[in-house]
């Protein structure tokens, strides 16, 4: 529909004081039909607020018109991971042209957020109970210095580039199912705290983390602390309880040996954990396009991250803990993404 008929209407809406989002469903709906996106009439509503009252065309501005804006959103729906160039070749213009539309359509280029698991209502009650138990316990100073956390993941030989999609800032990213990958891999298998690396290693991609392997490596753990935080008088153990060799009754006694005190954390919250949410993340862009020939080049990529960080790094990602606690109450228990 020619856009200088829709205007005029939009600006009747902007002058009722009515919001963008409002204004474009008034419209449609009396229209019958989708006829303008409520990111399009935001901008026009930024034009009137400036005293830009102008319904037709701006004549020379090089920009693509109001229709052509409808072809992008279109395009973003039907490929919301292509490229610029990929969407500048769809609807006939430059790469830098279409990037100054959906940053002027209020949108941004994110990478899809992985999820593992479709939240129940009873996790996500879980979730919210353990989270508002954690912000109730007393000396949090205390207890994020003494957090040990400890985690898993794969890491491959060949490390590929996710590609970027690009959505509206206020809506959330689009989740995928983790990959089920085949390559060359080995396990990295680490813990740390707000002081950095504590103990980690690399298992094979054939070797199972059977309980007493777990056992075994705590050991280690606490050996090496004792080395590296002599005077540190608690441990708190954050790892994820529902992995099998974690919950087993040997891991339990193991803990109690050690004399450690292990955080209730929920099932199918990886946000919540901070290898995840904090470390993983980090050592995913480190290795982001790398190609491993043999294990030793792994072990040497991964040490060096490592060892490059600064203290704050490793502070920081124990101390997010206390506001995506909150930020899963304020969900009422679904995923944090961000």
């Amino acid at each position: 529909m020619d856009q200088a008929i829709i205007r005029p209407i939009v600006y009747y809406e902007f002058l009722q004081g009515h919001s963008a989002r409002t204004a474009a469903a008034n419209i449609c709906a009396a229209f019958k039909k989708d006829v303008v996106h409520h990111s399009t009439v935001s901008r026009w509503y930024k034009r009137f607020a400036a005293g830009e009252i102008l319904f037709e065309d701006r004549q020379g501005s090089g920009r693509p018109s109001e229709w052509n804006d409808e072809r992008l959103l279109s395009a973003l729906q039907m490929q919301p991971n292509a490229t610029s160039q990929e969407l500048a070749t769809t609807i006939g213009c430059t790469h830098t042209t279409v990037i100054e539309h959906l940053q002027e359509l209020d949108y941004r280029s994110i990478f899809s957020r992985w999820v593992p698991h479709e939240l129940r209502l009873s996790d996500k009650t879980n979730r919210m109970h353990v989270a508002e138990s954690l912000l109730l316990r007393p000396h949090r100073k205390e207890l994020l210095e003494d957090i040990v956390t400890g985690d898993e993941i794969w890491v491959l030989y060949v490390n590929y580039t996710r590609k970027r999609h690009w959505t509206a800032r206020e809506g959330k990213p689009t989740t995928e199912p983790k990959a089920d990958l085949h390559e060359k891999k080995v396990l990295l298998c680490c813990w740390w705290d707000c002081g950095g690396m504590i103990y980690w290693e690399l298992l094979d991609s054939g070797t199972p983390v059977t309980v007493t392997v777990y056992a075994n490596q705590l050991q280690k753990v606490a050996d090496v602390m004792r080395e590296l935080r002599p005077k540190r008088l608690n441990v708190f153990l954050l790892h994820d309880n529902a992995r099998p060799h974690v919950a087993n009754v040997e891991a339990r006694q193991k803990i109690m040996e050690l004399g450690w005190e292990v955080l209730p954390h929920p099932a199918y919250s990886a946000d919540l954990a901070p290898s995840d949410y904090h470390l993983f993340r980090a050592l995913k862009n480190h290795l982001s396009g790398k190609k491993f020939d043999e294990r030793r080049q792994v072990e040497n990529g991964i040490d060096h991250f490592f060892s490059s960080q600064p203290p704050e790094f490793w502070k920081r990602g124990i101390e997010k803990l206390p506001e995506r606690w909150a930020q899963v109450i304020d969900n009422n228990g679904d995923y944090i993404v961000d």
